[in-house]
Formats: structure tokens, sequence, C-alpha cells
């Protein structure tokens, strides 16, 4: 009698139950790393220019009101922030919103980044492309800062003509709604005079 050969069939491993809980893991660590970038909460700080001196036409300084406002905007913001630092530092290109930035720029080692008056439509959305989860402190003129204002949060708040002393602390959470905070910065000298 012949032998006949006994073929064997070797039965391939599943991988079914390794690959998909290997699957479901990346997926899940996707979405977390996705979440973690996405939710980030952006803070932005517009603050106007404090009180220039009187000129008929020009770019003027800040007057000496004005000097004695912004004397401890730097050490004010930091301890608004309470241990945050500001990434990100602007300023319209006029003077006295230089001048009103300077503190906060040797607070946080910062350059001052200058936007003309060209630049400001789109800075709403610059800060919200650019500079999510980012501390961001503006400084610029009345109108300015209520239309920046406006384009973060949909509400509209105008500054008067003597409000000096209004610092906007806006927080973005994301998700989640918009909030502004309207603080008081500033000496009470500061406050008492009201040049321009």
């Amino acid at each position: 009698m012949a032998d006949v050969p006994q073929t064997r069939t070797r039965r391939r491993p599943h991988l079914a139950p390794i690959l998909i809980p290997l699957l479901i893991a990346l997926a899940a660590g996707a979405g977390i790393w996705w979440l973690g970038t996405w939710a980030r909460t952006t803070v932005v700080i517009l603050v106007r220019h404090a009180e220039a001196q009187t000129a008929a036409s020009g770019d003027p300084d800040l007057s000496k009101t004005g000097e004695a406002r912004v004397r401890g905007l730097g050490q004010y913001i930091a301890g608004v922030l309470a241990g945050d630092k500001v990434d990100y530092l602007y300023a319209a290109d006029s003077r006295r919103a230089q001048q009103t930035a300077a503190p906060v720029a040797n607070e946080f080692k910062l350059p001052v980044n200058l936007l003309a008056s060209s630049d400001w439509a789109g800075f709403a959305s610059r800060i919200k492309r650019e500079h999510r989860g980012k501390v961001v402190v503006a400084v610029g003129n009345a109108s300015t800062i209520s239309a920046v204002l406006g384009d973060l949060s949909a509400e509209n708040l105008a500054l008067a003509e003597d409000d000096y002393d209004s610092l906007f602390l806006v927080v973005m959470p994301s998700p989640g709604p918009t909030r502004i905070f309207r603080l008081q910065y500033g000496t009470k000298e500061a406050g008492t005079r009201k040049d321009r």
C-alpha cells in the first residue's frame, strides 16, 4: 500500500482581534490630540492709548497725565494674568500708542509689533487664526479698540471720549462663548485731568 502524503492545512492567525483594538486606540489618540490643539483659550487684552498732549495736528506724545497712567501698566497686566505671560504685543503706529505699550514690552521683554491703521480691520481674524491659545495685548485708539472688540465678540462697546482708564480682557475659550471683562487701570492722579 502506497503511502498517501497527508497535507496539513495551516490556519492563518486572525489579525482582526489585534488590529481592531489597535485602530481604535490610534483613532482615540488622534481625537485627543486634535481636541487638545483645538480646545485652547485665547486671551486678548485691549487697551486704549493713554492721554496725549494737546496738539492741533500731528502725532503727539503722551501728556504727563498719560505717562502717570501707564507707568504701572505692565505690572497691572502681569497681575491680571496671574502668572501667565504675554505672547504677542501690538500697538498702533502712533507715538501715544507705542508709549502706552512700552511698560508692557518692558515687563514681558517683548518687541512692540506695529499695526498701521489699515491693519486693524483684519486684526481680530488674525488673532483667531494665528494666535489661538496665546495671550495677546493690543494698544490702539478708541475706534480701533471698539472695532476689534466687536469683531471678537459681536458686541458693540463704544468708548467715551474721556475714557482712558478702561482695559478690556477678552477670554475666548474654544469651545465656548467669548467673555469680555472691563477693568480699570491707572493712578487716581492720572484720571483727574482730561487732556487728550
